[in-house]
């Protein structure tokens, strides 16, 4: 992945977690377990994503 890619991801990650977290939980506790546990989980499911779809060609 290139850093300009992973940049990218690491934006929209934070960006939607906080939008995610603001809307469905409803005290600062819980809003910010979820908003680590779905800004975590976006990085995993990309770089895992990115590694399974490493070989295929271009």
């Amino acid at each position: 992945m290139e850093v300009a890619h992973f940049t990218a991801i690491l934006i929209f990650s934070f960006c939607v977690s906080i939008v995610f977290s603001l809307t469905t939980k409803e005290t600062a506790r819980e809003r910010l377990r979820y908003g680590v546990f779905v800004f975590f989980s976006f990085l995993v499911v990309a770089l895992a994503l990115g590694w399974i779809m490493y070989p295929f060609p271009k």
